[in-house]
């Protein structure tokens, strides 16, 4: 069932911010008969920098508005259709929460607004969610971040101490379709040339320094490429709010929160005790979902992540995952919502292993797992366990004996160790041919 209404477009709205700039905002409506239909509806916003018409995000109103859900998608300042000051630094930038301060009291000023606004949205469009709460708009309801990072030093840009390789890549991408370059194809295919060769811009750094590579056509993202190479020590920069929402978490609104990921997303420690410390802080109901997928691998329809399968449970898609999100929001947005039911655990983790061990059809490792329900997170009977690696390569809690000989490798950069796991987001580099990603 595809739900009881239709569906009118209100395209490229340009919302006022609070220092006069219009962000460009589609706003999806229940219909009849190509008519809006009158009344209030509580109302699903996503804020994008990744161009609010793609079908990722107009799927959402697809799914949410014939089912009663007015659903509003923006292009975030200096983004796509959206007017900008051009001081987009690709995360780190300073407007995003004011802005969806400003983005979700506009909608509840609306004559067809229940006054109650839900968020959704992954990754990038989660940071956005996550800023919004930080600023505490009175008609924000509910929100369901998805695999987002909560402090871009410890988890999203130098987790370890060295500059992430995926932020590299992902200035690239963000550069392509920039503003600055918006009218300059040749300016642009500088960009896409750049993507070609990643491996040899790879080795050039890091640190990257100004006017080395095509991000020197968009200066703020180049900027932030200096600073994500170059700032190995969390100072002042790192202390911002647009990067750390960890040292700001008493500024978080009180709202039932949704909190997913996967086991192999970059972020499942940062979504993890960002539930934590929201079911501490918080009056309302708090909510965590962790899969064994890598980074909005929770909207793919595969059993396997790398080079392991989880068998058929472990699969969500993109109809389950609405399918969910429906549920948590009706408890939550509607005239006449009752909340969450009493008894159901706040915590869903998929725990991996009783699979056979042997290969599938597709030739991935039979590694199985069940879903399990908990009430907490971290888990107090937890016991940490040491495991020892032994000369022969096996992995035991028995230390080795005394005198026995290590386990050698020979590291060579050129050859890298292959892995089947790890915390996983993506590189993307472009063929030479320019064929695809």
């Amino acid at each position: 069932m595809t739900g009881p209404y239709g569906i009118v477009l209100s395209k490229d709205v340009m919302l006022p911010m609070r220092d006069g700039i219009r962000l460009a905002t589609d706003v999806y409506r229940p219909a009849s008969e190509g008519e809006p239909l009158i009344g209030t509806y509580p109302t699903i916003l996503l804020r994008t920098p990744y161009d609010k018409t793609d079908r990722r995000y107009s799927e959402i109103a697809d799914y949410f508005t014939p089912r009663g859900y007015v659903v509003v998608l923006q292009d975030l300042r200096d983004r796509y259709r959206s007017e900008g000051t051009g001081d987009y630094f690709h995360t780190i930038t300073a407007h995003t929460g004011e802005d969806g301060y400003d983005t979700v009291e506009w909608i509840a000023a609306q004559r067809w607004s229940n006054g109650r606004v839900g968020t959704v949205g992954s990754s990038y469009a989660a940071i956005t969610q996550v800023r919004a709460a930080l600023e505490r708009p009175p008609h924000l309801s509910a929100i369901w971040p998805d695999v987002v990072p909560t402090n871009s030093f410890h988890n999203q840009s130098r987790e370890g101490g060295a500059m992430q390789q995926h932020m590299f890549w992902a200035l690239f991408i963000h550069a392509q379709d920039a503003q600055e370059i918006a009218g300059a194809p040749e300016l642009q295919a500088e960009v896409w040339e750049d993507l070609r060769n990643l491996r040899t811009l790879f080795a050039s750094g890091p640190p990257w320094h100004r006017g080395q590579t095509a991000l020197r056509h968009v200066p703020p993202l180049e900027q932030t490429l200096i600073d994500y190479s170059t700032r190995g020590r969390y100072d002042e920069y790192w202390q911002r709010i647009e990067n750390d929402f960890t040292r700001y978490w008493d500024r978080h609104a009180d709202v039932p929160g949704t909190f997913s990921t996967g086991w192999f997303d970059p972020f499942p420690h940062a979504d993890s005790e960002y539930f934590a410390a929201m079911a501490e802080r918080s009056s309302s109901p708090q909510r965590l979902v962790i899969g064994p997928w890598s980074h909005v691998g929770m909207r793919g329809d595969a059993t396997y992540c790398h080079d392991v399968d989880f068998g058929p449970d472990s699969v969500w898609g993109v109809t389950r995952y609405f399918e969910e999100q429906l549920a948590f929001f009706s408890r939550w947005l509607p005239d006449g919502a009752t909340g969450q039911p009493k008894g159901e655990a706040p915590v869903r983790i998929f725990v991996m292993g009783g699979g056979s061990g042997r290969r599938t059809a597709l030739g991935k490792l039979d590694h199985g797992g069940v879903w399990r329900e908990e009430w907490e997170w971290p888990l107090s009977r937890a016991v940490e366990t040491a495991y020892y690696l032994h000369p022969d390569g096996s992995l035991t809690t028995t230390p080795p004996a005394a005198g026995a000989a290590p386990r050698r490798y020979t590291f060579d950069p050129a050859h890298p160790v292959p892995t089947i796991g790890g915390l996983y987001c993506s590189i993307g580099e472009l063929p030479a041919d320019g064929a695809g990603m």
